[in-house]
């Protein structure tokens, strides 16, 4: 079924000369064209969505349908109301005259001389009676009540032929029953309208059957009345539902109106938290469609309520959204640039400067702000992308040069017991020449891990010294051997530069404690002021100072050595780089 097919019928039916307005066909109308609206909005939403849109930026356009719909719906307002206005006039005519004609009766039935002349008069009111059409709801029953009255007291004070009265009697009373007995099946009848309209026909035709046995009547009444109590006592508690649901939807409306009037007025400074609010503002109309009818008279009211408070919160968002984009804008365009200088990093070589870099790159990242949810995932989804690559070659060389370095471990553990087990043997025919050998062996294995490099070295430096002092090589010859020794293997390892420099911090910092040594032991000197060079303690002091300046000289004549190796090294590349670069401009020119 379509929204077309709906209108015509809610055209047809209204347009037709014997309308007549029915609340519940009415409402079976609206509740599907109302199902067939929030289709095509769902629709038109999802088409929205699906071209990259929002959903809080979705506004519904009504059709032409929903236009014709709405009209035709005041359209039935209207002709109701003229309807009910028509009614109520007639209605208060049709009272006006029945009072009359129960005035007329009652004078009839009071003047009993000419009780049986007025019989011709008698049925002329019932006829007029049953001629007129319904009165007030409000004054229906005491008429009918007093009329059914008079009725049944004119027909028992007439004078009748016997046998006449006691058909007619037996036949009202097979009459009145079966109006009893249609009362009952209107328990089974589900429609209350329907039940209601009924209840009045029976009352009516009840009344139009005239008097039956005098002593049935009481019972007969009794039975009618009762019968008759529980369908309007039925109407009744329907009506009272009825009446309870549509104070219950005003309410559940008008907490729903206060939602969306607390929502309007919270201070807007947050793009996601305003998309949040949107959502349950979104949310909070689609509860309202599905709450129920508030009333007559309150329904409009509520409803221009809650639009009003839709369109105040809608209104303040879209001021918002437009002075945000431009801050949104600046955000994407940093966020995009961070992206396009990790793309053009991450596969860089110098490890510890990219990964520092990006650190802070990662750090500025959060500081720029942060766009709408899914383009902020999409957009830093790339940029982790690029820091991820990289962190993870980064872990992969990481580990590689760790599981190498256990491998150098290994193989220079595996050296020095063989070292050892060749000084044993002893290297005086071999001499320094058997030395050099094992600093060369030693000096082409790689890196050990950090925390046992000092051990190992030591090691192999004790080893070395053990060596020399076989061979009859004094200490002070010794210490400079050393320090060669450790300046050639330093000077061949991988990474020699920062190797190097490594070592002169650690010359460096050996100066600076000797220099605080010999600055302690000078202040001493205070003590000896007034004593000879032959106090044996003061030139026990002396040969201390002595000592500790002549280590301050070592060390520095290392660093100068250091120093030296370093400049060597240097020229060594540029020469090296040189030879390149003529290399390949010779080869340009072939």
């Amino acid at each position: 079924m379509s929204k077309e097919v709906v209108v015509q019928e809610l055209e047809q039916w209204i347009t037709d000369e014997a309308f007549v307005p029915d609340r519940e066909r009415l409402q079976g109308i609206q509740d599907r064209f109302n199902e067939l609206q929030e289709a095509d909005e769902k629709a038109a939403l999802e088409l929205h969505m699906q071209s990259g849109e929002e959903e809080s930026t979705f506004s519904y356009t009504p059709s032409k349908e929903d236009a014709r719909f709405k009209e035709l719906l005041s359209i039935y307002h209207d002709k109701r109301k003229a309807l009910d206005l028509e009614r109520r006039k007639d209605e208060a005519n049709n009272l006006s005259e029945k009072k009359a004609l129960v005035v007329e009766l009652n004078a009839l039935i009071q003047d009993e001389e000419n009780i049986g002349k007025a019989y011709q008069r008698f049925d002329a009111i019932k006829q007029k009676w049953n001629e007129l059409g319904p009165v007030p709801n409000e004054a229906r029953r005491d008429l009918q009540a007093e009329y059914s009255r008079l009725i049944e007291q004119f027909y028992y004070n007439i004078k009748i032929y016997r046998e006449l009265q006691i058909n007619d009697l037996k036949k009202n009373q097979e009459l009145k029953e079966a109006i009893i007995d249609k009362i009952k099946l209107l328990a089974d009848e589900k429609s209350i309208n329907q039940v209601d309209f009924l209840i009045h026909q029976y009352l009516d035709e009840w009344d139009q059957i005239g008097p039956t046995f005098r002593e049935e009547w009481d019972k007969i009444r009794e039975s009618f009345r009762e019968e008759m109590g529980k369908v309007f006592d039925r109407i009744r508690e329907h009506r009272k539902a009825i009446k309870d649901e549509h104070h219950k939807n005003l309410e559940a409306k008008e907490a729903l109106i206060k939602k969306v009037q607390a929502l309007a007025a919270e201070e807007m400074s947050d793009v996601q938290e305003v998309q949040k609010r949107s959502r349950a503002v979104i949310d909070v109309q689609k509860e309202w469609k599905k709450l129920g009818y508030a009333g007559r008279g309150k329904n409009d009211k509520v409803w221009k309520s809650f639009r009003a408070a839709c369109d105040e919160y809608f209104s303040k968002r879209d001021r918002f959204m437009e002075a945000s984009n431009a801050e949104l804008k600046d955000i994407r365009e940093k966020k995009k640039a961070l992206i396009e200088k990790a793309k053009s990093i991450y596969q860089g070589e110098d490890h510890k400067q990219i990964a520092d870099t990006l650190k802070g790159m990662q750090r500025e990242w959060k500081q720029t702000g942060k766009l709408l949810p899914h383009e902020e995932y999409k957009l830093f989804k790339e940029f982790r992308k690029y820091c991820d690559a990289f962190f993870n070659r980064k872990k992969e060389a990481a580990d590689a040069a760790i599981k190498e370095a256990k491998q150098h471990l290994e193989q220079k553990e595996a050296l020095l017991k063989q070292f050892e087990e060749t000084l044993e043997k002893g290297i005086k025919e071999q001499g320094e020449a058997a030395i050099a050998e094992w600093q060369e062996a030693w000096g082409k294995i790689g890196a050990v891990p950090n925390k046992l490099r000092g051990k190992i070295e030591k090691q192999f430096e004790d080893l070395v010294a053990n060596a020399y002092r076989s061979i009859g090589v004094s200490k002070e010859d010794l210490v400079q051997k050393q320090f060669d020794a450790k300046l050639d293997r330093l000077s061949n390892a991988n990474h020699a530069d920062d190797a190097l420099l490594r070592e002169k911090r650690a010359v460096i910092d050996k100066i600076k404690a000797a220099q605080t040594n010999l600055a302690q032991e000078e202040s001493k000197m205070d003590f000896f002021k007034y004593s000879d060079d032959s106090n044996p303690l003061k030139k026990e002091l002396m040969n201390r100072i002595d000592g500790v300046k002549e280590e301050i000289e070592a060390l520095r004549q290392q660093k100068k050595q250091i120093d030296l190796t370093i400049k060597q090294m240097k020229e060594e590349e540029k020469a090296s780089e040189s030879e390149e670069q003529a290399s390949e401009e010779a080869s340009d020119q072939a």
